[in-house]
């Protein structure tokens, strides 16, 4: 796993300009249906947030190594599509989960970043999830390839911005927060989505989250956090991230 967020971004950027992976395929493929194409206000910029808000690099690499670990164990499992399985959808990238954008959002968040042969695929699977999801990824997993890089590419310049812009509108207070909490609440809600006012058992510590953050007891939110550990398994993927977003929120609580 890359050692920061100055690492990625030399990686990403090393001579400064965009550079497209076009992936192979044979040039005599069928005619594709037309590309969904965002117009130029779809394309604008997300609503727009307090400019304090940010993640810290811990959370940044956080949230990439629970996804997908290092550069190199992503080279290996996730550069084609994925099940990740129950109720998901095919996925790509950093945690893209087509099943649960729509085709524009898609274009929108990989325009310039693949070519036009791979967001016609990345298209085709929005929608898709649980079992359907399953079936379309056993028939089309390799039809696209998205390198490391252009998966942080994306990562960073289009699903950073749009998940802090979600869970700054689901929450009051944010920017009281230090990059680091906040970037714990971030990857809390990139996992399980902004689900704060969600009804159920199951939500009943995102509800909580809430809570603490409209009286200000933000102290508490660890704990919250913890809690939703008997949702998974002990020691599974989830259940140690949970832990892993707390410890950075109470990391936070101390540079507050």
């Amino acid at each position: 796993m890359a050692n920061g967020l100055s690492y990625l971004i030399t990686r990403l950027f090393p001579s400064q300009t965009d550079t497209a992976h076009p992936s192979s395929g044979p040039s005599n493929t069928p005619t594709q249906p037309a590309i969904s194409k965002p117009t130029a206000s779809a394309v604008s910029s997300p609503a727009p947030v307090s400019k304090k808000l940010t993640i810290s690099d811990g959370a940044f690499n956080l949230i990439v190594r629970e996804e997908d670990g290092s550069e190199a164990y992503y080279t290996r499992h996730y550069t084609h599509f994925e099940w990740p399985a129950g109720a998901s959808g095919p996925t790509i990238g950093i945690g893209y989960d087509c099943g649960y954008v729509t085709r524009m959002e898609a274009a929108i968040d990989w325009d310039g970043i693949v070519d036009t042969r791979t967001l016609q695929h990345i298209q085709d699977a929005c929608g898709k999830k649980g079992s359907s999801a399953e079936e379309w990824v056993r028939r089309n997993r390799g039809s696209v390839t998205i390198p490391w890089d252009q998966a942080i590419k994306e990562f960073r310049g289009r699903e950073v911005p749009k998940w802090i812009g979600r869970v700054s509108r689901s929450l009051p207070h944010t920017d009281q927060l230090s990059p680091d909490s906040f970037g714990a609440l971030v990857s809390l809600a990139y996992n399980r989505g902004a689900s704060f006012d969600l009804p159920g058992a199951r939500f009943s510590e995102m509800r909580e989250i809430k809570h603490c953050m409209i009286v200000g007891q933000y102290a508490r939110i660890p704990a919250e956090i913890r809690s939703m550990k008997r949702l998974w398994r002990p020691n599974s993927d989830l259940w140690n991230r949970r832990e892993h977003e707390a410890q950075l929120f109470e990391r936070g609580l101390v540079k507050s």
